[in-house]
């Protein structure tokens, strides 16, 4: 064997043991031992909580936060193991829906579980859509991608959400040209990229040409309602919210000389703080921006 492909193989085997070592390392790609996470709650609201997660380790978990049943204790050793297999397994049939729907679109670039469903690091979460006065648990686990199986132990935090909101945000609204931007702010006036809310404009011509008259309050409350007991999360919005179109789901631009109407509600685990600002849009160079002393409604105040 010659000089050179002595050398060659050598480097060869280095690159095998190399890899060998890589894929027995834990830590090279994710932990599946001796992970510990950590939950922290910070702000608990009537309808949602922000929460911090960190991991002593690289490694792959699972999160949420479910309602407390009453008689059933996840912190006893014998319901811990169910809890985490029951966990996993909601996510992954989740998963699955939401894997086939994509198929039958014919899509075919899609996320495997780890990345779709699991986190990954350190981590701030919040959980939206809870019920005010209520006990939840916000649990963690270690989860082996592979085998999607549960790892270690279970981490559990039990909080209660506030009977009324504990954030105090108000909303800014500026219509430019066709284009209207939504700021909810702080009393600092910073802006807040985490309180939720819903947010819609109508033309007044479809109140009256297809709705049969119906006023904004009445319009706003029945799409607002659909929306909150809908459940589902692309209603919310949060942070700053800029929109092309008068605000509804037909995308209609605003037509010149037209009256529309938009609302704004706070949806922190229910409808409130609501505002309805009406404006005449008179072409591109149209701009207004409004606050609360702008609504046509007078009460301003959560219901």
């Amino acid at each position: 064997m010659n000089k050179m492909r002595v050398v060659g193989y050598r480097l060869w085997v280095m690159g095998v043991f190399a890899l060998l070592a890589l894929a027995c390392n834990p830590d090279a790609k994710y932990a599946t031992k001796d992970v510990e996470i950590t939950i922290t709650p910070y702000t608990v609201s009537a309808g949602y909580v922000e929460c911090s997660f960190e991991t002593n380790k690289e490694a792959y978990y699972l999160i949420d936060c479910v309602p407390a049943k009453e008689g059933y204790d996840p912190t006893q050793p014998e319901n811990q193991k169910p809890f985490m297999m029951l966990a996993l397994d909601s996510a992954n049939f989740k998963y699955l829906e939401w894997r086939h729907y994509l198929l039958q679109e014919g899509e075919t670039n899609i996320a495997p579980f780890a990345s779709h469903c699991l986190q990954y690091g350190d981590i701030n979460h919040f959980f939206t859509h809870l019920t005010p006065s209520t006990d939840y648990w916000i649990y963690a686990f270690a989860v082996d991608p592979d085998k999607l199986q549960p790892v270690g132990k279970l981490y559990l935090k039990k909080i209660t959400t506030t009977p009324t909101s504990v954030v105090d945000v108000r909303f800014e609204y500026l219509v430019r040209g066709y284009w209207d931007y939504i700021y909810p702010l702080n009393p600092d006036g910073k802006i807040n990229n985490h309180f939720p809310y819903f947010a819609a404009t109508v033309d007044s011509a479809f109140l009256v040409n297809e709705l049969d008259s119906i006023t904004p309050e009445e319009y706003f409350t029945e799409l607002f309602t659909a929306y909150a007991e809908s459940k589902v999360s692309e209603f919310v919005r949060y942070g700053v919210q800029v929109t092309y179109n008068d605000g509804i789901d037909s995308h209609e631009e605003f037509q010149k000389g037209n009256t529309y109407y938009t609302a704004i509600v706070s949806f922190d685990g229910f409808i409130g703080n609501n505002v309805i600002y009406r404006f005449n849009w008179t072409g591109e160079d149209f701009e207004k921006r409004f606050t609360d002393e702008d609504s046509i409604v007078s009460d301003g105040e959560d219901d």
